[in-house]
């Protein structure tokens, strides 16, 4: 069974398909044995920008308890370039499609004012009502706020 070899593909990933940004000091401790940043470090970056992507929807808040939980269901990451400290990295999340009770963000990591795609991913994250913690409804307002945020429409394949 051949295996593909990621690092050798084209990047799936431009920065011309994110809005929002967050920039992300390397620490000395997310370097592993190899001298590279170890493969988890880049899970804990996505989160660290989908993080900040919600706080800067005003909704976090109604995203941690008030009126909803969101909870992330699916993450994938490709590693597309090693990464050694001492580097800052530019990351870009983007919500890319909303279901009828869930959303997907794609996340692109670039080494900072480059182009140079270091890794990319995508998370599918649930919105679940605080007390059943069961799936809910995408709030129109929150799909509202993306979209601001996105500034366009999202897809919505799933939303029936």
């Amino acid at each position: 069974m051949e295996t593909k070899n990621l690092m050798n593909h084209p990047p799936t990933c431009t920065r011309d398909q994110f809005k929002h940004w967050t920039t992300l000091d390397v620490r000395w401790s997310e370097v592993d044995a190899y001298g590279h940043v170890n493969n988890v470090a880049y899970f804990i970056y996505f989160e660290a920008a989908r993080a900040r992507y919600i706080l800067d929807t005003n909704k976090y808040d109604a995203l941690m308890g008030k009126t909803a939980l969101q909870v992330i269901v699916n993450c994938t990451m490709n590693f597309r370039q090693e990464v050694r400290f001492p580097a800052t990295l530019d990351v870009g999340v983007a919500v890319t499609s909303i279901g009828r009770t869930s959303y997907t963000m794609l996340c692109g990591m670039f080494l900072a004012g480059t182009d140079t795609l270091v890794a990319d991913g995508v998370g599918t994250l649930v919105i679940l009502d605080p007390v059943t913690k069961r799936p809910i409804p995408m709030p129109e307002d929150f799909i509202k706020t993306f979209e601001e945020l996105e500034q366009g429409t999202i897809p919505r394949p799933n939303a029936q």
